[in-house]
């Protein structure tokens, strides 16, 4: 009997100590277990085999020994035959490959349970990954958007041709290949870009690496060059 009757080829994992255990993530529970198991499984294996041989040896005694029974002296231990050991040996080494069955299966269903909860785990962080991929994409192109957006409100001289600009503005980052991956370039890249496919021109004196400053007028917004209420007028002008 070889010790690849019952484990496979490939070296196993050692028994991890409780030290080791305390440290790993979800799925190394699983792994200890079929560590555990493994090294059992390999514990029977060299039973077996020192099993078999001494019945070999036992089988050749028995051979050798004189088949007429012999009396046993009063006070005498009963003699153990050979054809004796050799059925204890015989039982032993079933009950071996019995126990080795059943760890064979407990081994195979926590192998399984820790592929299964491997594969969850990377799907799990695939996901991660990718929803940060996204968040980090959405929020380069807002910062952008942003930006421009300041450009659109200071230089625009009417409510419409604003509205046209920000549609245009989102039409250049959402269909122009030119911004499939703003954010992986610079910031000033992308404003200085839109803002020449836009027709803008602001002012950079100001720029910093993180965009224009906001000023106390982006908080507490000031009147739109195109309101209404721009002009002077002793009566009500939206009437």
């Amino acid at each position: 009997m070889s010790r690849s009757a019952h484990t496979p080829a490939p070296a196993t994992r050692p028994d991890p100590t409780p030290r080791d255990a305390s440290v790993v993530d979800e799925a190394d529970p699983l792994a200890v277990s079929v560590a555990r198991v493994e090294r059992r499984l390999r514990m029977l294996d060299e039973l077996a085999e020192m099993a078999m041989k001494l019945a070999s040896r036992v089988t050749q005694r028995a051979l050798a020994e004189d088949p007429t029974p012999t009396k046993a002296a009063a006070g005498d231990a009963p003699a153990h035959s050979a054809s004796d050991e050799l059925a204890k040996l015989s039982r032993a080494v079933r009950l071996t490959l019995d126990l080795a069955g059943r760890l064979e299966e407990t081994l195979r269903r926590l192998r399984a349970g820790e592929a299964a909860v491997r594969a969850v785990r990377r799907q799990n962080q695939e996901a991660r990954a990718s929803r940060a991929e996204t968040a980090r994409a959405v929020a380069a192109r807002d910062k952008v958007a942003e930006q421009v957006a300041r450009v659109v409100f200071s230089e625009s001289e009417s409510e419409g041709e604003s509205d046209d600009l920000l549609d245009a503005l989102e039409e250049r980052l959402t269909d122009d290949v030119a911004y499939i991956d703003v954010e992986d370039k610079p910031l000033r890249e992308m404003v200085e870009q839109l803002c020449v496919d836009l027709g803008l021109k602001p002012d950079w004196s100001r720029w910093t690496d993180d965009g224009w400053p906001e000023q106390p007028s982006d908080v507490f917004k000031t009147r739109a060059p195109w309101s209404t209420f721009n002009r002077v007028s002793r009566k009500p002008v939206l009437r």
